[in-house]
């Protein structure tokens, strides 16, 4: 067993990739969070934000299936990026029934604000990490996301 600040984590833990990434997901998103909060916004608020500056427009239902964040969670998060003038719903022109959501220039501006802070937590999170750690563990991570992609 290993002893991490007072408390004792089993080893069958320590060796489960299920725990590894649970405590990383906490580590990273805790600090994460805590960065965008400090500008009134969200990881999820800018997980919406990167996808509609990076594609400059989506439907709410490929953006709900992307970041695999529920339809009714979706639009809570829409509507506080529109509060903001970081994005504006526009209906299709060729399905009057779908809403497309686009970035604004306020909120691409933001966006790269918010990049930097976001990689700056992200960081400070792994700053026990090498940079040849992180390589791998970026790899790893784009090899099971693809792999999960093709599946679907």
């Amino acid at each position: 067993m290993t002893s991490t600040n007072n408390s004792v984590i089993p080893t069958t833990l320590l060796e489960s990739p299920s725990f590894q990434l649970e405590r990383l997901r906490r580590r990273t998103r805790d600090g994460v969070e805590a960065a965008l909060q400090t500008k009134q916004t969200t990881l999820r608020e800018y997980w919406v934000l990167t996808c509609l500056v990076d594609a400059d427009a989506a439907s709410q239902s490929y953006l709900s299936e992307t970041l695999a964040i529920d339809a009714s969670d979706m639009v809570r998060l829409i509507d506080a990026l529109e509060d903001r003038g970081w994005a504006k719903r526009e209906r299709d022109p060729k399905d009057r029934r779908r809403q497309i959501v686009a970035s604004t220039k306020k909120g691409t501006k933001a966006h790269k604000d918010l990049a930097v802070l976001v990689a700056t937590a992200e960081d400070e999170a792994l700053d026990e990490s090498t940079n040849k750690q992180l390589k791998h563990l970026r790899k790893l991570a784009k090899s099971i996301i693809a792999a999960d992609e093709e599946e679907a």
